[in-house]
């Protein structure tokens, strides 16, 4: 190979120095998904990076295509174990990331560093799938710049500092965000790529359809969102946030569940008055893993851009499938004074009045004499909430009952959380013909002012009761009221004591008040970005530009897009004259300096005079700068003509030519 081909060859070759942020991009890159992914693809990342480094040192030699075909087989089945042989997101993520890893082991050239990078970009937009908080948003930013200052570093046939790689690769992006930006507002709104059906046994949040003695009580001690809320128009008092998710109806003598043979069509309420009363609201909900969502009783309409959501038979609004992702939907919910109920039939009453035959004769003996004195409903509603104002005591910790849980309750323990008192309520009022059923929720919120929303939280999770009065329909009765009234009104820390109040939320109602704060400023910015770039559908797109634009022709969409690039491309051009007519090398300004301190002798270089044949002179004007003329000379011809491979060293040359703007006096 003569001279000329090698040195084509060693073009295409990546600096040795140069290898390493590819490294790093890749492991910046794969990090969160490693978090997502079985735990032996961390021990091949970690010895594929040891090999390539060992690679990288001269210790060890490239992979013969044996081995990496049994590496590459070692993966697939690996993934095939890990995933059981299913195909969805994780295993074909997983896939990726083995590519990926196992690409570093053959990087030599720069066209196999621009795969390996190419591929990195796709693992970012591979982050989204599983989780597009802010947080996740800014972190795929940085891994972008770090992509892009490897892609940079490639390329560079000279040493750089790692500062001004990466203050490379940051400029380069942040050119390209307002041209993002333009696309982002202007294109047509597209399924985005996050809402790809996640596999099966993601991790599950909230409360479960069935409630058992301390079910909530172990709910509101983890923290986390259940959803954030924001009203059009004036929200409703705290003490009125009853959010209802599902409706139980079946009790076995501990716990109660929702019986699927229960689930046939009733008449639903109708609704009555103007649209004054109604409320109306968007939640954003978190994904939980389950069907059933929140609202405010009572839903008369429900509307999400995907899926299709229902109003159940129960009031309740409810998705085809369970929720994996985040989702948004707008509520309209009329007032208890808008409802107007039919009648119950006999086969609902039977479902609202079902009890086991057995079990908590201490109760049914109560309610016999409550029935013995022939109290109409509202009387009886009235004469169990008197029951539960005497001695009773709401707390996060209650002890354990035995097998007739409602009788211990009521007559021993005396102490519970609000599943305690809903469940107790229910099984009296049923035990004394009043057909009733247990809600679970949650109730309440915290205003969030710097965005004007309600953050719903899961230590905001509740259970209350719901009975059929004659005339009125379902009324919610709230018994943890009675026990605990600053509970509704101002929040679950208000009614615990101070121990229990650490274990409550994750501890988020002790936790300092600067970090409080700065809780609802970082919860706030991801509410906003839900809001406005998650959740920025075809819908919002079409309000926002027929605002902006007038309207949603096709001519006016290429005038604004057309008109957008054409500014943005003007505003890069200005920029880019004004740079080129202002900017200065480090050897021009000590030139500037030098040629001002010259002038203070007599001295005076021509503007088309080099710096050697001004040196060449000074001796016959000025005898005296003979030998710093000399010096000056030398130090011209090396930071001129140095190796352009040498920068380090041309750089250090033009410091010392810094240092001889002062002649001797």
């Amino acid at each position: 190979m003569d001279a000329a081909a090698e040195a084509f060859e060693q073009q295409k070759l990546i600096r040795h120095e140069n290898l390493l942020w590819l490294i790093v991009a890749q492991g910046v890159t794969i990090l969160p998904l490693l978090f997502r992914l079985p735990v032996w693809l961390w021990l091949l990342w970690v010895g594929v990076m040891i090999w390539r480094l060992r690679i990288h040192s001269g210790k060890a030699s490239y992979p013969k295509t044996w081995i990496k075909s049994l590496l590459a087989a070692g993966c697939l089945l690996g993934l095939a174990v890990s995933y059981r042989g299913s195909i969805g997101v994780d295993p074909m993520v997983g896939f990726l990331v083995c590519a990926f890893v196992l690409k570093l082991l053959e990087l030599q050239s720069r066209k196999d560093g621009l795969l390996l990078l190419f591929i990195g970009f796709i693992a970012v937009a591979a982050q989204f799938l599983f989780a597009q908080a802010i947080y996740m948003a800014l972190y795929a930013s940085f891994a972008c710049v770090v992509l892009i200052t490897a892609w940079h570093t490639i390329y560079l046939t000279r040493p750089s500092s790692h500062r001004q790689k990466l203050k490379t690769g940051s400029l380069l992006l942040l050119h390209a965000f307002p041209l993002m930006l333009i696309l982002f507002v202007v294109m047509p709104r597209l399924g985005p790529l996050w809402q790809v059906p996640m596999v099966q046994g993601a991790a599950r949040t909230g409360f479960s359809d069935s409630l058992a003695p301390g079910d909530i009580g172990q709910l509101v001690k983890s923290g986390g969102t259940a959803f954030r809320v924001t009203f059009e128009g004036q929200a409703p008092p705290p003490g009125e946030l009853y959010w209802r998710g599902l409706v139980l109806d079946t009790f076995d003598g501990r716990r109660w569940t929702l019986n699927p043979q229960w689930n046939t069509r009733i008449t639903k309420p109708q609704t009555t008055g103007g649209l004054e009363h109604l409320t109306d609201y968007t939640l954003i909900m978190e994904p939980h893993q389950y069907q059933w969502l929140f609202a405010l009783a009572e839903p008369i309409s429900v509307k999400a851009n995907k899926p299709r959501l229902q109003i159940t038979q129960d009031g309740l609004v409810a998705a085809p499938m369970p929720i994996h992702n985040r989702l948004q939907y707008s509520v309209l919910s009329a007032s208890p004074m808008q409802i107007k109920w039919p009648e119950l039939s006999a086969f609902e009453r039977k479902r609202w009045l079902q009890l086991p035959s057995l079990g908590n004769p201490k109760t049914q003996y109560l309610a016999e004499q409550w029935r013995a004195q022939r109290l109409d409903d509202t009387q009886l509603v009235a004469q169990a909430l008197a029951l539960f104002r005497q001695d009773f005591f709401y707390t996060l910790a209650p002890p354990t009952l035995g097998a007739d849980v409602i009788d211990e309750f009521l007559f021993v323990t005396k102490t519970g959380f609000c599943e305690h008192f809903a469940s107790s309520f229910t099984y009296l009022m049923r035990a004394v013909d009043v057909p009733a059923r247990v809600v679970v929720g949650y109730q309440g919120g915290r205003f969030n002012s710097l965005e004007n929303y309600w953050r719903v939280s899961q230590a905001d999770a509740h259970a209350w009761a719901e009975v059929w009065l004659q005339g009125q329909g379902w009324v919610r009765v709230d018994p943890t009221h009675v026990v605990a009234p600053n509970r509704i009104s101002q929040g679950i820390d208000s009614s615990l004591t101070e121990e229990e109040r650490e274990l409550v939320g994750a501890g988020e109602f002790t936790a300092p008040q600067w970090l409080s704060r700065l809780r609802n400023r970082a919860d706030a910015a991801g509410f906003a970005w839900n809001r406005w770039v998650l959740n920025y559908n075809p819908e919002r797109q079409g309000e926002l530009l027929a605002n902006l634009l007038g309207g949603m022709e096709v001519w006016r969409l290429a005038l604004a897009f057309i008109g957008s690039c054409a500014l943005l491309l003007g505003v890069y051009a200005l920029l880019l004259l004004r740079r080129a007519r202002f900017a200065t090398s480090e050897l021009q300004k000590a030139l500037k300096v030098f040629d001002k301190n010259c002038a203070k002798y007599g001295l005076k270089r021509q503007p088309d005079e080099s710096l050697s044949a001004f040196a060449a002179r000074i001796p016959a004007q000025a005898p005296a700068f003979t030998a710093a003329a000399q010096k000056l000379a030398s130090l011209a011809q090396q930071a001129l003509y140095a190796d352009a491979a040498d920068s380090q060293t041309s750089l250090l040359q033009v410091q010392l030519l810094k240092t001889l703007r002062n002649f001797p006096k």
